[in-house]
């Protein structure tokens, strides 16, 4: 896959968490993310269920929301009580005890390999074109309205827009199996102006923005227009 020029557009669907309220379609100018026109949550991908603060109440609570698992845990308490005591104590801990362990355990391990993925993604380095040159950036540290400049089989950070290419025709074919589970490779096309653009750096000397629609879950269509402006004088 050839070199690749893009533009990062992305809102996510925890917008209203970041005090940005409910999405809306957004303007967002090329190589200028101090001209957002709303608040955009962090390009960062975190796929685990709990934190440090949730971690032993949410694995309990998953774990006793079901009937049988409760009505268990309410006999075992039970046995506290004299009267109703039905046998030794630990007839009923036990087994109560060696089920929760292996579930908090195997949940911790769980929760470990999804830090270390999202860690190794979130840190993973490219490269930021800028009015000094290119610069490397975190892909947590990916705002909207950065042009960023993609590798030969390096992974697309956020949702895209295709700019530039250094192969003459136009062409580039990406793998969208993080997407949509399909691992062939489909052909991608530039804006046509933007490609005819001498050097990437040229990107920087035009006055250009993108409209796109609010954010959705529709992964297979997308509504948005690329504007050239002018020059920059």
């Amino acid at each position: 896959m050839p070199q690749t020029q893009y533009k990062h557009t992305r809102c996510c669907e925890w917008l209203r968490c970041c005090g940005g309220g409910e999405p809306r379609p957004r303007t967002v100018w090329l190589g200028h993310p101090e001209k957002r026109d709303q608040r955009y949550p962090r390009n960062v991908i975190n796929n685990q269920k709990y934190n440090f603060f949730t971690f032993l109440p949410g694995v309990l609570f998953n774990q006793f929301k079901y009937f049988f698992n409760l009505y268990f845990l309410l006999l075992a308490c039970s046995q506290f009580v004299p009267e109703m005591r039905l046998g030794a104590l630990y007839t009923y801990w036990v087994p109560l005890g060696f089920v929760l362990a292996v579930t908090v355990i195997r949940e911790a391990v769980e929760e470990t390999r999804c830090y270390v993925r999202d860690r190794e993604v979130n840190c993973q380095a490219y490269s930021r074109l800028t009015a000094r040159g290119t610069v490397k950036v975190k892909s947590s540290n990916i705002q909207v309205g950065d042009l960023i400049i993609v590798e030969k089989n390096q992974r697309v950070p956020a949702d895209m827009i295709f700019l530039r290419t250094s192969e003459k025709n136009g062409s580039c074919f990406l793998r969208t199996d993080q997407l949509d589970g399909e691992t062939d490779w489909k052909l991608r096309l530039p804006v046509a102006c933007t490609q005819r653009l001498p050097t990437a750096a040229d990107l920087l000397q035009i006055r250009s923005y993108v409209y796109a629609e609010e954010p959705n879950i529709d992964i297979h269509n997308f509504v948005g227009t690329f504007t050239r402006v002018s020059r920059l004088s």
